[in-house]
């Protein structure tokens, strides 16, 4: 099973999170922090595949890129306000394979975690398409 991290600095939303995905029993473990720096122990442990992270934390610090660089199957799901979504080029400048919004229901935050995960492994294009139906076909 997969390990999931949270990163949002709204504590009420942060623990919502991690109370939905707890409950949901489909992760080995979930945790929760307000920031990157925080949590940087428990990324260095390398059973974190998956990481959600408010978008806007993410769009100010160049953080996201090192840890993608220094683990590069990481997924990652940006977390919006709600709002518009992101195009496709943004979500990926702010180092994210999937997004949903903080009010979102618990199974399509799960379904996102799962995207990020699939897209986290870079698996071949072929697999890809026959798994991520919202992709675009080539």
């Amino acid at each position: 099973m997969t390990a999931v991290l949270i990163i949002d600095p709204d504590k009420e939303t942060r623990l919502a999170l991690e109370t939905q995905l707890s409950d949901s029993n489909q992760f080995a473990r979930v945790l929760a922090f307000p920031d990157l720096q925080s949590a940087s122990l428990c990324l260095q442990s390398g059973e974190i595949r998956v990481l959600l992270i408010d978008a806007a934390q993410a769009g100010r610090s160049s953080l996201i890129h090192d840890i993608k660089a220094r683990y590069p199957a990481l997924g990652v799901v940006l977390l919006r306000d709600s709002g518009g979504l992101l195009d496709e080029r943004t979500l990926r400048e702010l180092g994210g394979h999937a997004q949903t919004t903080r009010l979102a229901a618990p199974m399509e935050i799960i379904a996102c975690v799962a995207k990020a995960l699939v897209l986290g492994l870079k698996p071949g294009k072929r697999i890809l398409n026959k798994f991520i139906k919202d992709k675009k076909q080539p």
